[in-house]
């Protein structure tokens, strides 16, 4: 207990320095290091001086999160998350020799399993506040600009982090670089996204075939350099929006509806273009706005199964969360080092259009 203050200091100390911000155009230039030992010892040169430093601003954020936010029992846990993988950063000696590196690597390991479900504890009690009338929607624009800083720096530390782990894989694949695919095959992406779709459609009994539904146009020939899981995870959102405005229109026009969903993706010299267009439910004109709020949802959570997941659990709920779309746009955001890569057009009880638009690194 009495080491409680020189720990707390320490933090306060170390949130007052700045990060170094990466991109993803960062990470592919260390493809000049031909060493992995080499790229692994810099690495964790850089990790080891650079994460208690975006961890200690994520305490900072916490602790000063407006409306009284930091006392709810789920954002304070995330807290305990970053106080803990502060403490193990702390009380780790710098890496020198191989053997420090591997045990360093272990704690890296730790730190990125514990808050491997931050997104969902976060909306959870944000979704807590809002039933609680703690927060109302006029403070909506204040969360969401803390937020997306927040949520911003989070992505950057996890890419940061899974990256640093993947370069230790003695079994990599042909073409990869740490967490990046070289050579990304989206079509791939794409089908592995519908089939966990339907998987989530069948297990909540939607009655849905997507087959039938969603027709594909792309270019299987096509690849560029992406992170997997970030692609995959922006993909399943959008197309899972889709379904999901597909099924309500289905359940609330009972004329002679046919679900539609077209899927287009094409090469376009510069720029990867995604197109996704639904003639589901739509978007009413004055939720157009707070799509991108952190604290929106179309849907409704059934407070009995608000469960623990990771961040991509396919145990999650269809919809409901809120987080979709506005970490869908900080991810697509990171990739392209823009901002405005994601446009959306929808017309209520007609359909929604979105245009994705993914830098290529080639």
């Amino acid at each position: 207990m009495n080491n409680f203050p020189k720990f707390y200091n320490k933090i306060f100390d170390y949130s007052l320095k700045k990060a170094t911000h990466i991109k993803f155009i960062d990470i592919l230039k260390t493809r000049t290091i031909i060493d992995n030992k080499d790229n692994i010892y810099i690495t964790t040169k850089h990790i080891y001086n650079e994460l208690p430093i975006r961890l200690a601003n994520r305490v900072t954020d916490l602790n000063n999160l407006p409306f009284g936010l930091a006392k709810n029992h789920s954002i304070n846990r995330v807290r305990e998350w970053y106080l803990l993988s502060c403490l193990e950063l702390f009380e780790t000696k710098e890496p020198k020799t191989n053997e420090d590196i591997i045990n360093f690597k272990l704690t890296i390991e730790n730190i990125y399993n514990r808050h491997s479900s931050t997104l969902l504890t976060i909306s959870k009690g944000l979704y807590e506040l809002k039933r609680d009338k703690i927060i109302s929607d006029i403070e909506e624009p204040t969360m969401q600009q803390f937020l997306n800083r927040f949520y911003s720096n989070r992505t950057e530390i996890r890419i940061l982090l899974e990256h640093y782990i993947c370069l230790f894989d003695n079994k990599k694949k042909e073409n990869n670089l740490g967490i990046v695919n070289l050579k990304c095959f989206p079509h791939l992406i794409l089908n592995d996204v519908i089939k966990n779709i339907q998987y989530i459609c069948d297990k909540e009994y939607l009655n849905i075939e997507l087959d039938n539904i969603i027709k594909v146009n792309i270019d299987k020939n096509l690849y560029f350099p992406t992170i997997d899981n970030y692609l995959y995870y922006i993909l399943f959102e959008l197309i899972k929006n889709s379904v999901k405005a597909v099924i309500d229109r289905r359940d609330n026009i009972k004329n002679n509806y046919l679900p539609n969903i077209d899927i287009n993706i094409k090469d376009c010299k510069h720029y990867i273009l995604v197109r996704i267009e639904d003639n589901g439910i739509g978007i009413k004109d004055e939720n157009k706005n707070r799509i991108w709020y952190f604290s929106y949802s179309s849907s409704k959570i059934d407070e009995k199964n608000i469960l623990e997941f990771d961040d991509y659990s396919l145990s999650s709920p269809l919809s409901g969360y809120g987080y979709g779309l506005p970490i869908t746009n900080i991810y697509i955001d990171f990739f392209n080092s823009t901002k405005n890569n994601l446009v959306l057009l929808s017309e209520y009880r007609k359909g929604t259009t979105i245009y994705l638009y993914i830098k290529k690194y080639i």
